[in-house]
């Protein structure tokens, strides 16, 4: 089976507070029967299953641990899945960590999907009791819209052009925004390579309520090849948000080579701000970035 490159630090996720520099509510439920047609839903209770799915859908596996051992990072043994991200279950449990992973079906074929257990104890034959794996067949989309099609609807969006400026992933940097739509399924960041570094690195994303209190927290391995635009998807429907509310975006990525391009200006309904103030002291700033939603 091939391996993603690093399991994701979600439990220990924390933004640097470092100094800044560049370098040059009341929500409506999506229809149940929607997401299900969109999203294939699993769970431990799953475990060895044969399932089928079909291009373009989504898989979430819900899963979760108490005490020390908890999942690690998802082994893939074709291309006809891939993982798009993983989402901490917020607000964590305090007895142990809950993971969502979020999938696609991206090609026709068949796929096995085994998650790990790490930082276990009780030995090996214990640990092998508690990994998760299944089988999943993908078959064509046969007419049926994608999940990106159903669950993304484009929301709001920083379309200013760029001009070579970015700040380092190591500074504690956030964009506010304000959503028109009650859920928030999907945010899409535009990130460069800053620095030298690894060939990937992992990347956490974080919406903030105004006070700044997190309510969700996404992580995805971006590969410095394909940096441009990255996109983290929010599982079970989306993250429920009041419209017309200011939000916030984080992101962190320890010692990675990445930085998030912004703009003088741009975007008119939120700032770009590093460390709790604005980006640039003299002019309003943003970072590019895009949203999506749902009604």
């Amino acid at each position: 089976m091939t391996n993603s490159r690093s399991a994701f630090s979600l439990v220990a996720l924390a933004f640097l507070w470092t100094s800044c520099g560049n370098a040059g509510a009341q929500t409506t439920p999506i229809s149940s029967t929607s997401v299900k047609q969109q999203v294939l839903s699993l769970d431990f209770t799953n475990n060895g299953q044969r399932l089928a799915a079909r291009v373009g859908q989504q898989i979430e596996i819900s899963l979760g641990t108490v005490g020390p051992k908890q999942y690690g990072t998802p082994e893939i043994s074709s291309p006809a899945i891939l993982l798009e991200s993983v989402a901490q279950d917020w607000p964590p449990n305090p007895g142990g960590p809950g993971f969502v992973y979020t999938f696609e079906a991206t090609s026709v074929g068949e796929a096995q999907i085994k998650v790990p257990i790490i930082n276990g104890t009780g030995g090996p034959d214990l640990a092998n009791e508690l990994d998760f794996g299944v089988t999943i067949r993908v078959g064509p989309a046969a007419g049926k819209p994608s999940a990106l099609h159903v669950l993304m609807t484009p929301d709001q969006a920083n379309t200013a052009p760029w001009k070579s400026a970015w700040t380092s992933l190591f500074n504690v940097v956030r964009q506010t925004f304000t959503p028109s739509l009650p859920r928030l399924t999907g945010v899409e960041v535009e990130l460069v390579v800053a620095n030298p570094g690894p060939a990937s690195a992992d990347v956490t994303l974080m919406v903030m309520n105004t006070e700044g209190i997190a309510l969700a927290v996404v992580s995805r391995t971006v590969p410095v090849a394909d940096c441009r635009h990255v996109l983290f998807v929010f599982p079970r429907g989306g993250l429920p948000v009041s419209p017309g509310q200011v939000y916030s975006i984080g992101l962190s990525s320890v010692g990675s080579p990445f930085g998030w391009k912004y703009v003088v200006r741009g975007y008119a309904n939120g700032v770009a701000l590093c460390n709790g103030k604005p980006l640039l002291r003299d002019t309003r700033s943003t970072f590019l970035f895009r949203t999506f939603g749902a009604s």
